[in-house]
């Protein structure tokens, strides 16, 4: 697919997939395949495989590229397939991006480098050598939570010069700075928000074109049916559905509180247990819920209208 084309495709519901692992934490291939015939039925528009919420720095490189292979084969060019491939160094990211390029991925979904926090010039330069080395489309992912950089409106219109970045997954609590960076750079570049449901409304209001989903991967018909209220411009039915979602949102939250840590792919892979979908169980250092809180969960999601 053409940098162009992914722009004007970079639409609509996001998956940020799970990677589902076996009871002896290898990977599980075929409810990998399970899960994607699960999305495409239920209409979500996009999939990024091997992102955060896939675990990529959990993957062995051998993994990572499993995991690209069997989504790109298994979607079958149905919609847009974009993986993440992006890596603390410039030549880790490059060859993981290459060979997403070589089997097929529409895109590629790329973290400036994190740990070692660079200059802006050097990530500008991240960027540049990465667009240098492939000619598929490259999503900039702004995740300051993890990486500890949180990318200036100045900065990205510097990345917009750049011919195959044609897209950011902005995924920032800071809604100011969601609302900045698209005013700024929305006649160049597609704008996405990364927070999912929680964020999508007001975003949609604003001109947003599209929304990453974690939810998507055990709820997709909620996640679908924001977009599609916001396609029709029934902003009072996407706010209502927002509330119903709520206690979701607002169990995630203070679960995270509570345990004082990243939780949120355990409790998604919780969910899809309960539900009868591959993903469960994370990979250590990430741990599975206590009892009390998948007990909860199950009542979560059945207020959400989710049972097995």
């Amino acid at each position: 697919m053409e940098p162009a084309e992914l722009k004007e495709k970079y639409v609509g519901v996001q998956v940020v997939m799970v990677t589902p692992f076996k009871k002896d934490y290898s990977l599980d291939e075929d409810g990998l395949r399970e899960n994607v015939h699960f999305l495409l039925k239920n209409g979500v528009h996009v999939l990024h495989p091997a992102g955060s919420t896939g675990e990529f720095w959990n993957l062995t490189p051998e993994e990572h590229k499993r995991v690209i292979k069997v989504v790109v084969d298994e979607v079958g060019g149905r919609v847009p397939v974009i993986p993440g491939t992006g890596y603390s160094g410039t030549k880790q990211t490059i060859e993981m991006s290459k060979y997403a390029e070589e089997v097929g991925a529409d895109g590629v979904l790329v973290l400036p480098p994190y740990y070692v926090v660079p200059t802006p010039e050097g990530i500008y330069q991240h960027f540049k050598t990465l667009s240098e080395s492939i000619k598929i489309g490259i999503i900039v992912y702004n995740n300051p939570s993890m990486t500890k950089i949180s990318l200036s409106t100045e900065l990205l219109q510097k990345l917009a010069t750049l011919p195959n970045i044609v897209a950011v997954k902005d995924t920032t609590r800071d809604i100011i700075d969601i609302f900045l960076h698209l005013y700024a750079l929305e006649d160049r570049l597609t704008f996405s928000v990364g927070l999912g449901e929680l964020q999508a409304p007001y975003f949609y209001l604003s001109g947003g074109k599209g929304h990453v989903s974690d939810m998507a991967n055990f709820a997709p018909k909620h996640a679908v049916e924001m977009y599609n209220l916001a396609k029709k411009g029934d902003w009072t039915g996407m706010i209502q559905l927002h509330r119903q979602l709520n206690p979701y949102f607002e169990f995630v939250e203070r679960k995270s509180r509570e345990r004082n840590g990243m939780i949120w792919i355990s409790i998604i892979k919780e969910a899809m247990k309960i539900l009868g979908l591959p993903g469960w169980p994370p990979r250590k250092p990430l741990l599975p819920l206590e009892e009390k809180d998948v007990s909860e969960l199950k009542a979560v999601l059945g207020r959400l209208g989710l049972t097995r």
